[in-house]
């Protein structure tokens, strides 16, 4: 199935079918109990169990129009989300066949944003009572609150990402060596307390802020890395770099990656998208520090094959150079080549060769595919 295709189906699965409505009071009727009682819950409104389906429109009504439901939800929509805010704000509608569901959904779930299916074309909005009650907002102070609590939002993220595990004290030293107003503690509780109504990547325990990673069982593994970061230093970038670790995705493209994807792409595949996924996930095994093995695995669920000896010979340095110069949690962020860790060869009883020291976990990988059965990988779907 093409991309336009199944994109189509995602939009349209999300949407009313049938006239455009743009009145609050005119679409809560006509969702089905079902999304209206997903609504309530969301906002845990009482006595909604015991509400029939008219009685809880209404009483979504009244919420959804309250100013400070408003402000509390728009203060947690992310850029994507808050450029649409700001598109549908201008116009009754949007018609759009070409909006990712990933733009809106938080908005929806949140009741503020609506979409219409009606002869093949998909219009989205926000009711005009909503609007209404947007505009009430002190919008200079509003839009000051929300800069302020994304930017703390983002330090939280970009710690969890580099870091793996950090004291909350550091992600308040960090902030406030980068910035002018400092942040408190009661602050950045008041931002975590905030964001608990969003799915994030991350959470806080014992004073530390822990990426999802771990899991909240996974008391093991967090000792384990604990033991390997004592006493040593963190890695702390400018504030331009370091925010750019507030996405799970992003990663420094060494010079180490460039030469390992340019001897790829010149001597054993020409297909520059499956070269690209190849890179991007050695870089991320050799972030986690998995064994030489699972990286060469890699090679090899991609039908990429060492057709010489020297070929081999000539990867095995190229990936030990990409992996010394990988920023890692059991270096707090730093690369084994910063600290002057390096490269080591240990052979186990299976005759297996690690990269860093850290035991491999028995939990699903990020490479691995996703156990939900979406067919992506881990780390681009639950993980």
């Amino acid at each position: 199935m093409d991309f336009a295709k199944r994109l189509d189906e995602l939009n349209v699965g999300h949407a009313i079918k049938g006239e455009v409505l743009t009145k609050l009071k005119d679409i809560l009727p006509v969702l089905t109990k079902a999304r209206l009682s997903f609504l309530a819950a969301n906002y845990q409104l009482p006595g909604r169990s015991k509400m029939k389906k008219l009685e809880l429109a209404d009483a979504l009504y009244q919420h959804l129009t309250d100013v400070n439901v408003l402000r509390n939800a728009i203060l947690l929509a992310e850029s994507e989300e808050w450029e649409i805010v700001h598109r549908l704000l201008k116009a009754p509608y949007v018609q759009d066949n070409t909006i990712f569901p990933g733009m809106y959904l938080f908005l929806m779930d949140k009741g503020l944003v609506y979409s219409f299916y009606k002869e093949a074309n998909l219009f989205i909005l926000i009711p005009e009572e909503i609007k209404e009650a947007y505009g009430k907002l002190p919008l200079k102070a509003f839009r000051e609150e929300r800069d302020r609590l994304q930017l703390i939002l983002q330090y939280i993220n970009a710690s969890a990402n580099l870091y793996g595990i950090c004291p909350l004290a550091k992600v308040i030293e960090i902030f406030n060596i980068q910035n002018e107003r400092p942040l408190t503690e009661a602050e950045l509780y008041g931002a975590y307390t905030k964001i608990t109504s969003r799915a994030r990547t991350w959470y806080f325990e014992r004073g530390n802020v822990i990426n999802d990673y771990f899991g909240y069982e996974a008391e093991d593994e967090m000792e384990l890395l604990l033991e390997q970061v004592k006493d040593k230093p963190y890695y702390i970038p400018d504030k331009q770099e370091l925010l750019k670790y507030a996405d799970s995705g992003y990663f420094e493209k060494t010079p180490q990656l460039n030469r390992l994807q340019e001897y790829v792409s010149q001597h054993l595949c020409k297909d520059e998208t499956l070269v690209d996924d190849l890179v991007d996930d050695i870089q991320l095994a050799c972030s986690m520090e998995d064994s030489l093995d699972a990286i060469i695995y890699e090679f090899q669920r991609r039908s990429i094959s060492f057709t010489k000896r020297e070929q081999l010979q000539a990867i095995l340095p190229l990936i030990m150079d990409v992996y010394n110069h990988t920023r890692i949690w059991s270096n707090r962020g730093h690369t084994p080549a910063e600290l002057g860790s390096g490269f080591s060869q240990s052979k186990n009883k299976n005759n297996v060769i690690y990269l860093g020291q850290q035991a491999v976990s028995s939990k699903v990988g990020r490479n691995d595919p996703c156990p939900c059965g979406s067919g992506k990988k881990y780390k681009k779907c639950c993980g």
